[in-house]
């Protein structure tokens, strides 16, 4: 992945010229740091490399990341039109006929497109790019020698068309706007639209023709733009520019201005980008005195446009070793941080170990005398808890005896009232009506200290000569387990109410309540 924020090397070589340029941000934090240019015509192909390698370390880039930029000069262009708006049939119908828009067999080129936009609904307007696959590997070869890694391989009129776009904050819907940039040896016309090109022509006409040339020289570019536009309109890519920008304002190709706008019946504007671009007054000064009959737009915009370029030159076989490449090195990290890591358990492990151990030591030398203190205080805490717990129990007694005295009313007297340690309670009773005996159940359901009250049974009978209603309930401490229902209460009971009244034998004084 790119990192916008490191240094790049953007270079090209073309037309036996070097060009690089050391750049930094992108949009408009983008930063010039340097550039270089070296004539390489009369250099041979094995020494460009060092060439290069020594135009790399005259503006301080030891080793850096590369962006390779192809010029339009060493490119196809073909505007067509696909029967298909899916992109990946898109893709597979370009691979299958980019074969016949050049000599060239289909293993010995390298394809790029750009997608212009759909129209007749069922068909895609495309920017195909061709460029010879030997070329690109030549030069990928010569910029690793040079000790760069180039990690993508783009389309300088993109760039170009991106870069603008982006400078004059222009919206996709936007009328496409016309590009004259003029190099030292040829001249690149492009339409920019939504941030990218629909349309390039390479002109072989540069600075070097119009200053050495003059007028004539000047007609011509006129007459190769004007025929460039006419190509433009008469294949229908889209809506005519009503802006040209001229990309540099050098005084040959201000000239250009006032002919090119009574020509084109357009508005022709000098737009350098050069005040679009970051860089500091010796480097503006080297450009100004050494490069001015150069075009430095190709490696400038790069960068910048690298976020949303839709062609990439790279081979495949380049791609998958890249691929390879990255993944071998995220393996060895991941290696790395696991050995370091457990290293750094191993060591925590055993220092926590180590004064662990020691700390142990001095534990039991410390303590071990106190040991007997220790077993002393814990015997008599142990009594002093079964004491704690008797009292309690006992105090559990008393409340609930006055809980019952206070909630149980008049109308009833109770026989019989057992608790057990698992705070189950179950009362038997006489109530003077059956309604009352219920209306207990109520009562003792209120109370803070007592729940799951439950009437066990109710019947009536004779107490002293009246009819009365004799009744079981159980119920449980406030702090009881639920799980422990008074089954065994309950069952007592029910085996008491079942013999005969002159077999039954009372457990405890039965207590009314006055």
């Amino acid at each position: 992945m790119l990192d916008l924020e490191k240094d790049y090397a953007v270079i090209t070589l073309c037309d036996g010229t070097l060009k690089i340029a050391h750049v930094k941000g992108e949009g408009v934090n983008l930063k010039l740091l340097n550039v270089v240019k070296k004539d390489v015509k009369e250099v041979a192909k094995e020494d460009i490399a060092k060439v290069a390698r020594s135009a790399l370390d005259s503006i301080g880039l030891k080793k850096a990341s590369a962006i390779c930029v192809i010029p339009s000069s060493v490119a196809t262009t073909k505007n067509i039109e696909i029967p298909s708006v899916d992109p990946n049939e898109i893709k597979s119908i370009i691979d299958l006929q980019a074969g016949r828009h050049t000599p060239y067999s289909r293993e010995e080129i390298l394809i790029g497109y750009i997608n212009i936009g759909v129209f007749q609904k069922n068909y895609t307007k495309v920017l195909l790019i061709i460029v010879n696959r030997q070329v690109v590997k030549e030069q990928f070869s010569t910029f690793d020698l040079a000790g760069l890694k180039v990690e993508k391989i783009v389309f300088a009129p993109e760039c170009k068309a991106a870069f603008y776009e982006m400078v004059l904050g222009r919206k996709p819907d936007d009328i496409p706007v016309g590009i004259v940039d003029i190099g030292h040896y040829t001249t690149d016309f492009i339409i920019g639209f939504n941030h990218t090109v629909i349309a390039s022509r390479n002109i072989p006409l540069g600075m070097e023709h119009l200053v050495k040339e003059g007028v004539p020289a000047r007609d011509k570019m006129v007459q190769e733009l004007t025929a460039s536009i006419e190509s433009y309109q008469n294949e229908d890519i889209h809506k005519l520019p009503e802006m040209f920008i001229l990309t540099s304002d050098d005084a040959k190709v201000k000239e250009l201005e006032s002919i090119l706008k009574e020509k084109f019946k357009a508005n022709v504007r000098v737009i350098s980008y050069w005040d679009h671009v970051a860089a500091s007054q010796p480097v503006m000064l080297k450009i100004v005195s050494e490069f001015n009959d150069e075009s430095f737009l190709d490696v400038v915009a790069a960068v910048p446009a690298l976020k949303n370029v839709q062609v990439d030159l790279t081979p495949e076989e380049v791609k998958v070793q890249h691929t390879i490449e990255e993944r071998g090195r995220q393996v060895l990290q991941v290696c790395i941080f696991i050995f370091i890591l457990l290293l750094l358990m191993s060591a925590i492990f055993f220092s926590k170990l180590h004064f662990r151990s020691q700390y142990l030591e001095r534990l039991v030398k410390e303590y071990n005398a106190k040991r007997f203190a220790v077993d002393e205080l814990e015997r008599i805490s142990t009594n002093t808890k079964i004491v704690h717990d008797y009292l309690k129990s006992r105090m559990t007694s008393l409340e609930v005896l006055t809980e019952l005295y206070e909630k149980v009313p008049n109308e009833i007297y109770l026989k019989n009232i057992t608790l057990e340690e698992n705070g189950s309670i179950h009362l038997q009773g006489i109530s003077e009506s059956r309604s009352t005996a219920f209306a207990l159940i109520t009562i003792l359901e209120d109370s803070a200290l007592f729940k799951n009250v439950k009437m066990i049974s109710s019947s009536a009978q004779k107490d002293r000569g009246k009819d009365v209603s004799a009744f079981e309930i159980a119920l449980k401490l406030t702090n009881a387990p639920d799980d422990e229902a008074p089954e065994a209460v309950a069952g007592a009971g029910k085996d008491e109410k079942d013999e005969k009244p002159e077999e039954k034998k009372p457990k405890e004084e039965a207590t009314k309540k006055k």
